[in-house]
């Protein structure tokens, strides 16, 4: 499972990362909740988060692991024991109508949190390279955390131009502030200036 769009729907999905000790005692009867799972008409999923950052930033999993139970495109987080037991009573006991869904606005297809993954992608991405500059190029450590910290500025300077230069654009400051101010003159006015003529 690479990454999940709207017409792919899993019944359960156990996300997960190699170094974690919690995912690792969890796989022995997650395995063995997968191989019950032709007998509950149901399909399971695992994915690592660590070959999957985008999957993993639109469910927004903080925690190891994390475990998503899906009927109908509802999405809900499982909270329960893990064992295999527990797992197969959760399903056959139609357990999961006691959660609530996921809100609306964490729901994994919506616009925002696509945005969500990318910027988990993005992280990825400037770990690698940084992984890449240190261990394969030889530079330090500091110098790498400063050419990402000067593209991040050169870039968020550029993008703020963007941004004004469009904002100005889309919402001009209003003619009457760029107009010098006049002045009506008044009956003293011109009866000064006549005495001065």
């Amino acid at each position: 499972l690479h990454c999940l769009s709207p017409n792919i729907l899993l019944k359960n999905h156990f996300s997960y990362a190699p170094w974690c000790p919690a995912c690792k005692d969890l796989q022995k009867a997650w395995h063995a909740f997968a191989d019950w799972s032709k007998d509950l008409n149901i399909n399971v999923a695992e994915v690592d988060v660590t070959v999957n950052p985008g999957l993993s930033g639109r469910f927004l999993v903080t925690a190891l692991p994390t475990i998503y139970h899906v009927k109908d495109g509802v999405f809900r987080a499982y909270a329960g024991s893990r064992d295999k037991n527990d797992f197969i009573n959760y399903i056959e006991e139609k357990k999961w109508t006691f959660y609530d869904p996921i809100p609306s606005y964490k729901y994994p297809s919506s616009p925002q949190m696509t945005v969500v993954a990318w910027f988990f992608k993005l992280s990825m991405f400037v770990r690698d390279r940084h992984n890449y500059l240190v261990d394969e190029v030889g530079i330090p450590s500091w110098a790498s955390y400063s050419v990402f910290a000067g593209l991040t500025l050169t870039l968020g300077c550029i993008l703020g131009f963007f941004i004004v230069c469009i904002i100005d654009r889309v919402f001009p400051t209003n003619d009457q502030f760029c107009k010098p101010e006049i002045k009506k003159s008044t009956k003293k006015d011109q009866k000064a200036k006549a005495k001065k003529v």
